[in-house]
């Protein structure tokens, strides 16, 4: 699929990479499993004091890289903890043995990231592992490793008041218990999203979610939301691409017809197209594009309504 300049980030969300970092498994293709957690399917509306969740997923990915963990052949173990000290001298013990996934965390949190501030009330995900006694982590955030101490992981692994956290900070490690793998394991794992998927598309009210955003950004001033929605607008453009992309799974696996796939991935096509619009109009002008919001809008309804049918 042509990639275009406007959309730059990450290719799947810090969950789904904090995983696969986790479990070090090279056989996981890192965007289908992204996929099979279910996460890119759904959008929704919030209207917090500081506009972080303008656009969202419905699903958030603390629930979705459960459902792809298990879809994927691995059993969880997972602790909750509300204070830092107790998590990290938990992650110090239990890294020993295998990796652990830690969060939701406040990103805003993370010392180790330049301005952090900028990322208060981001939920986000990480990887820490050990290795001859020295503790380490990998955040997709371009941190490919780094050496951290149990000192840093008490002020830093914190959920603070995430909603996605309910009040927790995750740890989780896992361990592989099927024995399945290459195309059987990715047409299991496919096949057994679909459920999830649909459950995010009906429950989400995706169209009027972004009705509502629409409405909600034209009575305030772009000033206070501009940059939040920017991002938000990039990380909808990734899921969208990833949307197409399941169609071709689908397809492949005999989970929608090559006629279905095809429409709706010309459907997923054009709903980046306005995305980009809209993009760039808010980025050169301080403008919100209400006619192609309302297209979006639109559009999200009838793949809602493909969804409900399959």
């Amino acid at each position: 699929m042509r990639k275009d300049p406007v959309f730059c980030g990450n290719e799947i969300c810090c969950a789904a990479y904090a995983f696969v970092n986790t479990v070090q498994d090279a056989s996981i293709d890192y965007r289908l499993f992204e996929l099979t957690s279910s996460v890119p399917f759904g959008v929704k509306h919030q209207r917090e004091p500081d506009f972080s969740r303008l656009l969202t997923t419905f699903c958030d990915p603390n629930i979705g890289v459960e459902r792809g963990a298990q879809l994927w052949g691995y059993r969880q173990k997972k602790e909750n903890f509300t204070e830092g000290r107790e998590a990290a001298c938990y992650i110090a013990e239990e890294s020993r043995e295998r990796g652990c996934l830690v969060g939701p965390v406040d990103m805003g949190r993370l010392g180790y990231l330049m301005l952090p501030a900028l990322y208060t009330n981001m939920d986000h995900y990480l990887a820490v592992h050990q290795r001859d006694g020295q503790i380490f982590l990998m955040d997709s955030e371009g941190i490919l490793t780094r050496q951290i101490t149990k000192e840093e992981m008490c002020h830093w692994f914190d959920a603070g008041n995430l909603p996605e956290a309910r009040g927790c900070l995750s740890v989780r490690s896992f361990e592989k218990k099927e024995k399945m793998t290459g195309r059987l394991r990715e047409e299991a794992a496919i096949k057994g999203s679909v459920r999830w998927i649909q459950n995010n598309m009906q429950k989400a009210k995706g169209g009027q979610a972004v009705i509502q955003c629409c409405e909600w950004l034209t009575e305030q001033s772009p000033a206070r939301w501009k940059l939040s929605f920017l991002y938000d607008l990039s990380y909808l453009m990734q899921r969208k691409i990833l949307q197409a992309d399941w169609f071709l799974h689908a397809e492949r696996f005999s989970v929608c017809k090559e006629k279905e796939s095809s429409v709706n991935r010309e459907l997923v096509q054009e709903q980046i197209c306005l995305l980009q619009w809209i993009f760039r109009l808010l980025q050169k002008e301080n403008s919100v594009d209400i006619e192609r919001f309302y297209r979006l809008a639109e559009l999200e309804e009838r793949l809602t309504g493909y969804f409900h049918i399959v």
